[in-house]
This record gives C-alpha cells, sequence and structure tokens, in this order.
C-alpha cells in the first residue's frame, strides 16, 4: 500500500487483469517516473521536445516517422483526421465538418469493437463516416474491394482480443489490397508494442499504439507510419487534436520507456512473465471443480495468462460469483474476466509480486473451499 492509498483512503489493487484502463493500466518504472517528474519541473520548446520523441519513436519502430498523442484512443481519432485533411491546414481548421473532403473509413464489422468505450465513436469524433464491411465473423477481399470508393479516406485494421478472430481478411492482404486503391490504412494495434515490427513490415500507413499498456509509460499514444500522414497527425494539435495533447511529462515518460524496452531481451521478459504464470498455475492445481492450464495471448503478444475454468456444478459457484468474490475485501484482486459467461477467465501476472501471486492463490483456495463446504483452517 502506497501513501497516496492511505491519504486518499482508496482501496489497494492487485491487478491480474493485464494493462486495462479502468485498473490504471500498467506499473511504470523507477526511471520513467523520475523522467516524467523532471519533465514536470522545467519549459521546453514543445515542437523540439516533439520532433525528438518522434525521431526515438521512428528508430524504435522502424517506422519512417513518428509522434505522440494523449492516448492510443485519440491516436485513432487523429490518424483518421490525418487522412482526411493531410497536409492542409484550411481542412484541420474545419474538422470535424468534412464538407469537400474524403470522409470514409471502411473497416471489417468484426473489427468494429469496444475496448472500453465504442472504436467507431472514436472514427465519428473526427467527422468521418464509419463504412462496416462483411459480418462479424465473415468479411471478404471483394466486400472490401466494394466498399473502397471516391469518399474513402481511410481503411482501418485493428489487432486485438476483442475482434473477431476467424473469418476476417489478415493484415498484409487488407493493406495490399487497399493500396491497390490508394487507401491508406491505419492499423489500431494499442496493446500489441511487442508485435511492433510485424506491423510495420505489412506496409500498414499509420500504426496506433498505446504507450501505458506492454510499454509501461505513461498514459500516452504513439502514431508511426508514413512520414507525410504523421506529420498531419501533429498538424491536428492545431485543430481537434488541441484536446488530445500528451504534456511535457508524458513525453518525457514515453520516451524512457521506449529506450528501457529497447534495452530489453524480449526472450528474457516473455520466460519471466511465463514463469509467474507457472507459479500461480501450480498453487492453484487440485482445487474441486476448477481447471487450471497456461496459455500464451492469442493475438501474439509474448504474454502467459493462467486460464481457470469453472465448473459450478463441482466447485459449487459459477467463474462469473468467483471474480465477483475475489474483487470484494481488500487488496481487491481484479481478474481478466471478459469469458465469465463462458465459464472461465484469466489471470496474467505481469506487474504483479510473487507475494501478491500468493496471496492472489490464498484467496481463492479460500473462496472455493468456502462454496463447497471445506472447513478453512
Amino acid at each position: 500500500m502506497s501513501s497516496l492509498h492511505e491519504k486518499y483512503n482508496l482501496t489497494p489493487v492487485i491487478n491480474l487483469s493485464g494493462p486495462l484502463t479502468m485498473y490504471g493500466t500498467s506499473i511504470s518504472s523507477e526511471g520513467v517516473a523520475m523522467a516524467a517528474a523532471e519533465g514536470l519541473r522545467h519549459h521546453w520548446d514543445m515542437d523540439e521536445l516533439f520532433a525528438c520523441a518522434g525521431k526515438l519513436v521512428a528508430e524504435w519502430s522502424g517506422a519512417e516517422a513518428g509522434t505522440l498523442t494523449a492516448c492510443s484512443a485519440a491516436g485513432v481519432t487523429l490518424t483518421v483526421a490525418a487522412c482526411m485533411t493531410g497536409a492542409n491546414i484550411g481542412s484541420v481548421y474545419q474538422l470535424p465538418d468534412v464538407s469537400g473532403m474524403k470522409h470514409e473509413v471502411v473497416i471489417q464489422k468484426g473489427h468494429v469493437v469496444n475496448f472500453g468505450a465504442p472504436l467507431e465513436q472514436m472514427i465519428r469524433l473526427a467527422g468521418a463516416t464509419v463504412r462496416e464491411v462483411g459480418t462479424v465473423n465473415k468479411t471478404t477481399t471483394a466486400q472490401i474491394e466494394h466498399a473502397l470508393g471516391p469518399n474513402t479516406a481511410a481503411a482501418m485494421f485493428v489487432v486485438s482480443h476483442h475482434t473477431s478472430q476467424f473469418g476476417f481478411v489478415q493484415l498484409n492482404e487488407f493493406v495490399a489490397l487497399c493500396h491497390r486503391y490508394d487507401v491508406p490504412v491505419i492499423v489500431d494495434a494499442a496493446a500489441q508494442d511487442h508485435q511492433i515490427d510485424r506491423l510495420v513490415a505489412s506496409g500498414a500507413d499509420l500504426i496506433v499504439l498505446s504507450v501505458q499498456k506492454y510499454l509501461s509509460g505513461p498514459t500516452g499514444g504513439i502514431v508511426c507510419g508514413r512520414r507525410d500522414l504523421v506529420d498531419a497527425v501533429y498538424l491536428q494539435n492545431q485543430g481537434i487534436g488541441r484536446g488530445m495533447k500528451i504534456g511535457k511529462e508524458g513525453v518525457f515518460g514515453t520516451m524512457v520507456c521506449i529506450e528501457e524496452r529497447m534495452s530489453t531481451d524480449l526472450a528474457t521478459w516473455s520466460f519471466e512473465q511465463r514463469c509467474k504464470a507457472e507459479f500461480l498455475a501450480d498453487k492453484l492445481t487440485g482445487l474441486p471443480g476448477i481447471a487450471i492450464s497456461t496459455v500464451l495471448d492469442k493475438v501474439g503478444q509474448p504474454v502467459t495468462r493462467v486460464r481457470l475454468e469453472v465448473d459450478p456444478a463441482r466447485a459449487n459457484l459459477n467463474a462469473a460469483e468467483l471474480c465477483a468474490q475475489l474483487q470484494q475485501g481488500s487488496p481487491s484482486i481484479k481478474p481478466r474476466a471478459h469469458h465469465t459467461d463462458e465459464g472461465w477467465f484469466y489471470l496474467e501476472p505481469n506487474h504483479v509480486t510473487e507475494a501478491e501471486l500468493t496471496l492472489t492463490a490464498d484467496r481463492i483456495h479460500a473462496i472455493v473451499q468456502s462454496a463447497v463446504g471445506v472447513v478453512v483452517g
């Protein structure tokens, strides 16, 4: 518990959901926190600072250019705006009125997700019109090609566990198809920073990432890609982007977390995450009605999670009830509970200590044993 918990009477949280916004995303390193604090204590030429940050983003990502926004949701809005306005400052001032501009954004229906807010709303904030293509579980190249027309400003592709995981046109093919019609492709890959090499290699024109997910930085968004479009994203700060700008502390914190990522060995990091998951899984083995396994992230992040599948007939409670009870008390333990209606949920041990994992296992044992009528202690 920190002094801030005590001062403001806030409930301590053990975040086993992963870097979700509702639980404060990730935990930053001391170096990131110090850089953000130092940034707050001085004045800066912000254009110079953003240029410096953009060079670092480009070096890390391998893209032509980069810039920063308030968050990845802001990045979605501003990349759409950039594709509509280009470098025309008059058009920047005109938004969200899109009169006379290409304004449609083509997206596969299975990618129109809610990440805590509707993705299509983030697109519409720029003044654009969302054109959904196909169905949730089936979209073809012919349908995408048919949707690309004279009013198409951009096409969007989403890489996320929230999207439909089958029946859609894959990224490389999607990019190639759109480029045949000179339509720029925006990739919303908020939590997929470990896959940046693959995303850039796809040829996507703009890629949007979150700083505070697995990069473990302050709240912010990264945009990288084609230099002219990245410049157009930055130009939005003179228009609708004014309310979506990242502050100096966020810029410095982001720069340090990128530098830390560049010096991190991915294989070692992934191994450490797997060891944490296996440690927790071992402590949960043998619970009545609870099947325990470890699984890798299905979208491609090198993250291992513990999967708990609950048999209500044997455990005498269901997955949703177990998750609800985990969150009661202090500290509140937050599971990754997207699939409780299917009878299972995840625990993701990223940024969680061994002591917190042990406490979590003890609480799950107590909850399950109480449900089945076993006397604890």
